[in-house]
């Protein structure tokens, strides 16, 4: 050991073993960064595959756009992301992710300047002085071109996004974003757009909680897994389902006659049914529960009188 090692850094080695030391940390490949890595080669292609569409897709809008590439890809906090992402720059706030969440589209201050210059006729100057918000000519044509860029990222994250993609909102300041936590952990794709000689920034950022829902079949889509979901996931899955918003129909009252009478009836005709104090639950067309039509502080009710025998037998 002393021809690798000279005795003080033999005792600094063996002081970085002491079990109490508490800046000693253990390696835990369960970790964010650690799984992160594992996903760089599935993420790098489905981002490639977005940076190759977009670059055609903003064409469209200017045509000095030579390239679109993936320059990094990383892991960051939320406020990470606002020293990233000083305002005025453009976010969009795209739905359709797995658990509810949202991913993020955001053009850097520069590369909106540029970009919106050279739509209407300019050369691409350089903006001086600071500013805090977009103005309006900058916003619209953002708001336009984020919209283009929807079906780009839908063919691009199809393994992931699990409704088609939209736009649920946009602003130009990322102090302004209520959708994500201060404490949840972002998967930021830096991609870097050449237009003429200048070079600007446009990030996708996707809270981790979406990919890791469904990071089994990112890593290897035609490997099929058996794993059991993490008991968080679980957890998640479970409070995503509870707040699912169902339309619970109260039926009072059905009758059946045939097509000739109902092509007979006239006003002033009376219509047998049965007692429109019984009332049927549905949901989805299928029976649920049954109860009596009344009234509860002042507003309609029904008090519910039993399930039905469909419903009884799945629960």
């Amino acid at each position: 050991m002393s021809d690798i090692l000279d005795p003080e850094e033999l005792e600094a080695l063996m002081a970085g073993e002491d079990q109490n030391d508490p800046s000693r940390e253990k390696y835990n490949l369960a970790r964010q960064d650690y799984a992160i890595q594992r996903l760089i080669p599935a993420l790098s292609l489905i981002q490639a595959q977005f940076a190759t569409a977009t670059r055609d897709r903003m064409r469209e809008f200017v045509s000095t756009v030579e390239a679109v590439r993936v320059d990094k890809i990383t892991i960051m906090k939320f406020d990470e992301m606002l020293n990233t992402l000083p305002a005025p720059c453009s976010i969009s706030v795209i739905r359709g992710l797995p658990m509810s969440a949202n991913m993020l589209l955001a053009f850097e201050s520069d590369l909106v300047f540029q970009m919106v210059d050279r739509y209407f006729g300019g050369t691409g100057s350089i903006q001086k002085g600071q500013r805090e918000q977009l103005s309006v000519s900058e916003f619209s044509f953002m708001e336009m071109l984020n919209s283009a860029l929807l079906g780009e990222i839908g063919s691009a994250w199809k393994s992931v996004m699990k409704t088609e993609p939209a736009i649920a909102a946009q602003v130009s300041d990322p102090r302004m974003l209520d959708t994500i936590a201060e404490a949840d952990s972002l998967v930021a794709t830096r991609f870097i757009v050449n237009v003429g000689e200048f070079s600007g920034g446009l990030w996708s950022i996707v809270p981790w909680s979406a990919i890791d829902a469904v990071r089994d079949s990112l890593s290897d889509p035609a490997k099929p897994t058996s794993k059991a979901s993490s008991a968080d996931w679980r957890e998640r899955l479970r409070e995503g389902l509870e707040m699912a918003p169902i339309e619970l129909v109260a039926v009072l009252a059905q009758t059946r006659m045939s097509l000739k009478r109902v092509s007979l009836l006239k006003v002033g005709d009376v219509i047998d049914i049965p007692s429109a104090e019984d009332v049927v639950l549905m949901i989805d067309d299928s029976p649920f529960m049954y109860g009596k039509f009344g009234s509860n502080d002042e507003k309609l009710a029904v008090c519910l009188s039993g399930r039905s025998e469909n419903n009884r037998h799945q629960h």
